[in-house]
C-alpha cells in the first residue's frame, strides 16, 4: 500500500474506506490471506472486515464462483504455512464468532518440525559480524541497514529459485557457516513452531475449520518439472487427508507470485483441486479462474484502519 493510502487510512479511514468500498465491492468478494499473526491483531482486523462482509466457508465462496453467482459482500478467511500459534489463535476466534477458516499446510514443515529458510534468513543476516559474503554466486554487503535489506531481498530471490529441499538445506547450511561459523542453526535463533498433526486432527472435527494443501516442501512450482509438481500436490493432499479424514479440495501456491507459479502448475492444480489461490491482490468475481484466484494479504503491521482500507481498495 502506498504512502497516500496509509495517510488516508490514518486521517479519515471510515469515510475513505466506505467510499472505496462502494466503488470496488460490486466487482466481487474477497479471500483474505494470513501468515504469522498475533491473536490481538487477528481479532482487530477480522472484526474490521466483518463490519462490511459476511464470512463464508472457502468451499461456499468457490461454489458461487463456479456457478457464476455473485460473491459481493462475502469474504473467505485463509492462512498459509501452518504456524502453530497463529492457527490456535485463529481457531479460537473462528469458534467464538462462527467465522469459517481454511488453513493451507506445507506438510514437511509439520512432519520435520524444522523451520523454513525464510524463518532464519533475516536473523542470520542481521546478527552476523561479517560485512559481506557470497552465496550461490550472489555477492552481498551487510555494512548498513540498507545493505542488509538489499542482501535479504537478493537471497530471498535466490532461495526461491532452488528446485529441491536438499538443495535448500545445503545452501542454508552454507549461509550459516559463512555468517556464523557453523552449519548448525544458531542456538539463539528462535522460530515459530508448526502446528502438530494430532492437533490438526482435533481441530478438523469442527465444521468451521478446514485444512488444505500447500505442497510438501514449499518450493516455487515454476522451478519444478511436471512430475515434481504433481508429487508436491498429491503427497501433501494425501498426508492431510490421512489426519483430517476429509477430502482436500483446495490448494495454495507457495509464495503466490507470478514468478513462482507456472502455467504447468496452474494446469495441474486445475485438474486436482476445486480452487487454487495466489498472493496476487484482488477481488474474486464471477468468471474468475478458480485455478488462479487473487487474495487480499494482511500482515501484523496493518492496523485496523489499514486492513479495512486494503480490502476496500482491492479490485
Amino acid at each position: 500500500m502506498n504512502r497516500a493510502l496509509r495517510t488516508a487510512a490514518s486521517a479519515a479511514s471510515p469515510i475513505v474506506s466506505a467510499l472505496l468500498e462502494r466503488a470496488h465491492a460490486r466487482r466481487g468478494g474477497v479471500i483474505l490471506a494470513y501468515h504469522e499473526m498475533s491473536e490481538a491483531r487477528l481479532r482487530e482486523q477480522l472484526g474490521a472486515v466483518a463490519e462490511r462482509y459476511r464470512y463464508v466457508p472457502l468451499s461456499e465462496f468457490v461454489d458461487r464462483l463456479a456457478r457464476g453467482q455473485s460473491t459481493v459482500g462475502l469474504a473467505a478467511i485463509t492462512y498459509d504455512d501452518g504456524y502453530g500459534p497463529t492457527i490456535e489463535a485463529a481457531a479460537a476466534l473462528a469458534l467464538e464468532h462462527g467465522w469459517p477458516m481454511t488453513f493451507y499446510l506445507p506438510t514437511r514443515y509439520l512432519d520435520s518440525r524444522q523451520p523454513f529458510w525464510y524463518q532464519e534468513l533475516g536473523a542470520l543476516l542481521e546478527r552476523s559480524s561479517r560485512r559481506s559474503g557470497t552465496l550461490g554466486g550472489i555477492a552481498f554487503e551487510l555494512g548498513s541497514p540498507a545493505a542488509t535489506a538489499a542482501a535479504n531481498a537478493a537471497l530471498n530471490r535466490f532461495f526461491r529459485s532452488l528446485q529441491s529441499e536438499p538443495e535448500v538445506e545445503r545452501q542454508l547450511r552454507e549461509l550459516r557457516r559463512l555468517l556464523h561459523g557453523s552449519e548448525e542453526r544458531p542456538a539463539w535463533l528462535e522460530t515459530t513452531a508448526p502446528i502438530g498433526w494430532e492437533r490438526v486432527r482435533e481441530l478438523a472435527r469442527h465444521d468451521a475449520l478446514s485444512f488444505d494443501a500447500h505442497t510438501v516442501n514449499h518450493l516455487a512450482l515454476a522451478r519444478l518439472d511436471d512430475d515434481a509438481i504433481g508429487a508436491e500436490m498429491e503427497r501433501s493432499r494425501e498426508r492431510i487427508e490421512a489426519f483430517t479424514g476429509r477430502r482436500v479440495e483446495h490448494f495454495c501456491y507457495p509464495y503466490g507470485g507470478r514468478d513462482e507459479i507456472s502455467a504447468a502448475a496452474c494446469e495441474q492444480a486445475r485438474r486436482r483441486f476445486r480452487s487454487s489461490v495466489t498472493l496476487l491482490r484482488g477481488r474474486c468475481a464471477a468468471g474468475a479462474d478458480r485455478a488462479f484466484l487473487p487474495r487480499v494479504p494482511l500482515y501484523e503491521g496493518d492496523s485496523r484502519s489499514i486492513a479495512a482500507l486494503k480490502v476496500a481498495t482491492a479490485r
